[in-house]
């Protein structure tokens, strides 16, 4: 009789672990369906909502158009507001569907093509590819913002005439500030449904840093810092995603060229002028604008020591993030140089545990460059 409860409870245990695996087997499967038809149900979620949009006279309009133009304005100028994040949102579904249709339509046909054999490079390659392509329009649709804007190669213009000049967005600014925060929204779900790796973590910080930087910048009228963020990010990830694809289609000259470049552009773009616009947000801030406080949301006043400490912080925390890639990176440098052969265990982890971080990027690119360095050396000898 005394072990009367003891079965129950076993019994119990097993019926809640059992109902457990059913309901995670049937959040895989929705996962799972959703991953197989990105195409399918982004295409028709748009379709609708475009259709709505036309034949009901903008039903859809939040969702399709820019909003919170200002009607007195003779340049057309745009502030910003709740109804954004509609737009945000439709081009969330946007990205997934243009994603999945380079992807699995154009870049994973290619490079069956072109010989890529191994499935896993093969949507390796996709995933790359389209990451670089989407880099190089973002940094050059940023650059030409900033190129217009006062603060080209400006700090100090981050912040003149705060609040009363930057209130104001052209309809460029504000379009690929909402797009580019709807391509990050994307990049959170692709990361949150595809298979996960080993840097999910990392990654998952680091988009939800991304974010919350845009979404604060935006809403405290700093976009014209979080447009000089967008473009230290941008710049040095087209060719951190650029040799990964050379390498996956056998250019390894190009691929180690690449690779240099990118090592450059990594420390200028996100150490150096990162500190710079870092300096700038929390120093300049005091100098221009001053020490106190200018807090009005009504008219689009959002300064405050507060609210700059924890701009700063969140610009911190991505440069943490940064610091640690780099460190990955380093350590690949550093056994190139050190030693003739690089164990190519680590461009096979990369394939079978993922490559999303910078470390693993790189290090198929050093066995290569490994690889020329001992060629080089037996013509030597």
């Amino acid at each position: 009789m005394v072990e009367q409860p003891a079965k129950q409870s076993y019994f119990a245990d097993m019926a809640a672990k059992e109902a457990a695996a059913k309901r995670s087997s049937v959040a895989d499967k929705a996962c799972q369906w959703v991953v197989n038809n990105q195409i399918s149900w982004s295409a028709g979620l748009l379709a609708v909502i475009h259709a709505h949009d036309f034949f009901l006279a903008g039903g859809a309009s939040k969702l399709v158009h820019l909003h919170h133009q200002i009607p007195s304005d003779a340049q057309g100028r745009y502030a910003r507001g709740r109804d954004d994040i509609y737009y945000i949102l439709h081009w969330a579904i946007a990205f997934t569907l243009i994603r999945a249709t380079i992807m699995y339509k154009i870049l994973e046909p290619f490079a069956k093509w072109y010989g890529v054999k191994s499935a896993r490079k093969v949507t390796r390659f996709a995933e790359q590819g389209w990451l670089t392509i989407y880099y190089i329009l973002s940094n050059s649709t940023g650059l030409y913002v900033m190129y217009h804007h006062p603060h080209w190669m400006n700090t100090s213009q981050f912040w003149a005439n705060y609040p009363e000049g930057h209130k104001q967005m052209t309809a460029l600014m504000k379009s690929y500030y909402l797009i580019q925060m709807g391509f990050w929204v994307q990049q959170i779900f692709v990361l949150m449904v595809e298979e996960r790796r080993k840097d999910f973590v990392v990654m998952f910080i680091h988009h939800i840093v991304t974010c919350n930087l845009m979404g604060w910048s935006l809403y405290t009228n700093y976009t014209r810092v979080g447009n000089a963020v967008l473009c230290c990010m941008d710049s040095s990830d087209i060719f951190l995603s650029g040799t990964k694809c050379m390498r996956y289609l056998g250019f390894e000259r190009a691929a180690v060229v690449s690779f240099v470049v990118f090592i450059v552009s990594w420390i200028y773009t996100r150490h150096y002028l990162y500190f710079k616009i870092t300096h700038s947000v929390f120093y300049e801030t005091y100098d221009i604008i001053g020490p106190s406080t200018i807090w009005d949301p009504a008219n689009g006043a959002f300064y405050s020591r507060a609210s700059i400490g924890g701009f700063t912080f969140l610009l911190c925390t991505l440069q943490v993030l940064i610091i640690y890639w780099f460190a990955l990176v380093l350590r690949i440098i550093y056994r190139i140089v050190t030693q003739n052969n690089l164990d190519d265990s680590r461009s096979d982890s990369e394939d079978n545990d993922g490559d999303d971080g910078a470390g693993n990027k790189a290090a198929g690119t050093s066995s290569k460059i490994s690889k020329h360095k001992q060629r080089a050396k037996s013509k030597d000898d």
